[in-house]
């Protein structure tokens, strides 16, 4: 228990680290479903992303894992919390589709539809987003964390990745 109040804590940190709202989209009623995946922003493009104008924003954030087990200890472990637009902090836990496999990897994702069409160049919009782990999970090849092919890692517990999203129309 004393684990999950501190992961929730960092979360909480997490959506005071976002700051006041800043942004706002001139929202459509109808746009083009445009996916942005949250790491991939957040973590690889620090923070931005662009979309054509007229699209309607998705969340998605995917993973892959080698075996189901590892997968199943994602899911089990993982605690998964978004924002949109600077609003309150929401649970998308349940939110991760069945594993499927492919390419010799096990899939799952989850998406978050915002309801946010960024309508004219210049429109944005902002998404908090944060992946944390409650317990240990294997990773059979961890890159990031000078892992090798076949040497199990541990990933967690604590924050896997978190931080703030900006969209751009243009």
């Amino acid at each position: 228990m004393r684990r999950l109040l501190s992961l929730l804590g960092a979360a909480a940190a997490l959506v005071a680290l976002s700051g006041a709202a800043q942004h706002s989209a001139r929202a459509g009623t109808a746009g083009s479903p445009t996916l942005v995946g949250a790491y991939h922003c957040i973590v690889a493009d620090g923070g931005q992303a662009t979309v054509p104008a007229g699209s309607t924003i998705v969340i998605r954030q995917g993973i892959g894992e080698q075996t189901l087990g590892i997968m199943r200890s994602f899911l089990n472990a993982q605690m998964t919390i978004a924002s949109v637009s600077d609003g309150q902090m929401f649970d998308l836990g349940h939110a991760w589709s069945a594993p499927v496999q492919s390419g010799g990897f096990w899939l799952t994702a989850v998406e978050v539809p915002t309801g946010v069409t960024l309508a004219q160049p210049g429109d944005s919009m902002r998404f908090t987003f944060a992946s944390l782990l409650t317990a240990k999970v294997p990773e059979i090849f961890n890159p990031a964390a000078g892992g090798q092919p076949g040497q199990p890692l541990p990933n967690g517990p604590g924050l896997a990745f978190g931080g703030t999203c900006t969209v751009t129309a243009t």
